[in-house]
């Protein structure tokens, strides 16, 4: 019986074995199908992952460049610190050396370890110089990767024009924003074998997406001119305590833009940092009524339709008329008879008034836009503001007389621009061209359009009369400062004042100063506008703008390889010519001055500039030869050192850029 009963035993036991035997296997057997079957993928990747590496490949967002070539936007390398909270031990100590870069970052970084999220960035696009301020991060919990900043190497300079790009480098404004599918990048990655130890295998490469690199694009902007520009507005704004200025340079033949300046200036490096009233572009955001420059409209469209002649007279009716509304218009001088001419020369609202009338309502509106006024000029940058201008039909009992002399009328300083370039260039307006062209990443050029012309405005003869009296303004008339010697500058200058913030009507104290011109007057190849925002000192456009527009000229002109200066419109005898002042000019910009005037220069002496010289600046008589001595300029700064750094890349005469 025990036997028996021990054989039972054994028996159970074995059951037990085999069914404990048989749920193993099936056990076995499903997690075989789970992994083999129904999470085949998972494991999959995870036996890639081991082996396997994907590397990203950056892309570089495309350069912007001027027309000379010199780097206006960049990429650089650069460096972003995230962190997992969670992980991190010692946020203080993480804060402190986060603190080298600067802004309160300390304080920030404390605050988002201390947060309660689960991922923070700690730094974006940080450069070599500030990691090296910093020092190694090395804390439990904060990681670092590769990242590209878009860097502006000119500082501010053509900021509000260029624009700048956001954290993951898309263009947020400017040129930046306009172009920013041309300009875009599009990252590549290597996917590759790794061994144990994680490092690359040499020579085994299982996929490999290739990098798109955006297109470069080279402006039409000219950084010289550019930087010229900028520094006579800010000395512009300096002497007449003004608030802010405008500027646009642009070829009259072409459309093309030369410089566009808004100051206070814009650095794109700073953007975070700065308002979004600085980053504007307000020579084609904002409009102004742009007062006397604007004359020239009303004058070239009653020339066109023969309803008067340069010689033609008007009673100025001693200083004041009154309209039909019973409103008063003054002239800042009495006058008398005047002729058409010297209705512009003298700037008078009555004159202008008095010839205006001759035209119907709708025929001087029909010049208005024909001009390109009350439209956007296309120049396809974000944010371009049409301008302002009531349809016909709405217009006041006042509206022609006062409209005529640019009131009750916004233009930007683009329009104004555009319009005087299309009196210098023989009547036809010209669509504004920002872009030359595209380069890839293996430096082949690719051209983007050519000039367009928008339509004819003036006939040729029309426009030419319209530069003869342009001229005499700036020799005769309200724009003496504009004047430059041995060049015939057309030119207008404008004083207007500026709507009140409440739209009440006019604001007492501000204004716009403003001089609108070209040159040389018979062959033109730049046209100029410079407005000046609110000048508290000597505010008239002639005290103000035009001195600006003669400063920046004048530098223009300086310039190797510039243009061929026109004789004044009476060329003036040998013995006439004056000695040009070429202190502080270096050796080729010196010798280019003087040979434009027929003069022999010798150098002695070692440097960089000329620090004096014989004759003297200004001496009169049939002068053949200037003793120049060469030294070394003093030690400068800001917009200074940058202008240097730009003229170096200034070819010598006979070759050109881009």
């Amino acid at each position: 019986m025990a036997r028996k009963g021990t054989d039972i035993m054994a028996l159970g036991r074995l059951r037990w074995v085999v069914v404990f035997g048989a749920l193993a296997w099936l056990s076995l057997a499903a997690r075989l199908i789970e992994i083999q079957v129904y999470k085949h993928e998972e494991y999959s990747n995870r036996a890639r992952g081991q082996y396997q590496r994907r590397v990203e490949l950056k892309a570089n967002r495309g350069r912007v460049l001027d027309r000379r070539g010199n780097d206006l936007a960049v990429d650089i390398e650069a460096t972003s610190f995230f962190a997992y909270p969670d992980q991190v031990q010692t946020p203080a100590r993480v804060a402190a050396q986060f603190a080298a870069l600067g802004g309160g970052r300390a304080e920030s970084v404390e605050r988002q370890l201390r947060g309660g999220k689960s991922f923070v960035y700690l730094a974006r696009q940080v450069v070599d110089t500030d990691i090296n301020r910093m020092g190694e991060v090395n804390y439990a919990g904060v990681f670092q990767h590769a990242e590209t900043r878009r860097q502006y190497p000119l500082g501010g300079l053509a900021g509000q024009l260029i624009g700048h790009t956001n954290l993951d480098n898309h263009g947020s404004e400017g040129v930046e924003r306009a172009f920013d599918a041309m300009l875009r990048e599009r990252d590549g990655s290597l996917l590759g074998y790794v061994d144990a130890r994680g490092k690359q295998v040499p020579g085994r490469q299982q996929q490999r997406e290739e990098p798109e690199h955006g297109r470069s694009m080279v402006l039409t902007l000219d950084a010289v001119y550019q930087g010229i520009i900028e520094e006579e507005l800010q000395r512009a704004i300096d002497e007449s305590q003004a608030e802010g200025a405008l500027g646009v340079i642009l070829d009259p033949r072409s459309g093309e833009i030369l410089a566009m300046a808004n100051l206070p200036l814009f650095d794109p490096n700073q953007s975070a940092h700065s308002s979004p009233d600085i980053r504007r572009n307000r020579a084609i955001t904002d409009a102004y009524e742009p007062g006397s420059t604007f004359k020239v409209i009303a004058a070239a469209a009653v020339l066109e339709d023969e309803l008067a002649g340069l010689n033609d007279r008007v009673f100025c009716e001693r200083g004041e008329l009154e309209l039909a509304n019973g409103e008063v218009i003054r002239d800042i001088k009495p006058h008398g008879d005047l002729l058409f001419s010297q209705v512009l020369e003298k700037s008078s609202n009555i004159g202008l008034i008095k010839f205006a009338r001759r035209l119907s309502r709708p025929r001087f509106y029909e010049y208005i836009r024909r001009f390109g006024f009350a439209t956007r000029t296309g120049i396809e940058l974000p944010a371009e503001n049409s301008g302002l201008l009531q349809e016909v039909d709405q217009w006041s009992e006042r509206s022609l007389e006062t409209i005529a002399i640019g009131q009750e009328i916004g233009v930007t300083a683009l329009q104004l621009a555009l319009a005087y370039g299309a009196i210098a260039n023989g009547g036809v307006l010209m669509a504004p061209r920002l872009v030359v062209g595209t380069v890839d990443e293996d430096g082949h050029f690719t051209g983007r359009g050519t000039p367009q012309k928008v339509r004819r405005v003036v006939r040729r003869e029309i426009a030419a009369r319209l530069s003869e009296v342009l001229v005499g303004v700036v020799a005769n008339g309200t724009g003496q400062r504009a004047r430059i010697a041995g060049v015939a500058v057309a030119g207008k200058t404008g004083t207007a004042q500026r709507a009140a913030a409440d739209g009440s009507g006019y604001d007492p104290d501000a204004s716009i100063a403003s001089f609108a011109g070209f040159l040389p007057a018979k062959n033109p190849q730049y046209v100029c506008v410079v407005m000046v925002e609110n000048p508290q000192i000597d505010g008239w456009g002639g005290h103000v703008a035009a001195p600006a527009f003669r400063r920046v000229m004048e530098r223009i002109l300086r310039l190797p390889g510039g243009i061929l200066v026109e004789p004044a419109v009476r060329p003036p005898s040998v013995e006439a010519l004056a000695v040009p002042d070429l202190r502080e000019m270096t050796r080729s910009v010196a010798i280019f001055q003087a040979e434009m005037r027929g003069m022999l220069v010798v150098f002695s002496g070692e440097g960089e500039v000329v620090v004096s010289q014989s004759p003297e600046p200004g001496m009169q008589g049939r002068i053949k030869r200037i003793e120049c001595k060469l030294g070394y300029r003093e030690a400068r700064g800001g917009w200074e050192l940058r202008q240097a750094r730009l003229m170096e890349q200034i070819p010598e005469r006979g070759t050109s850029g881009i």
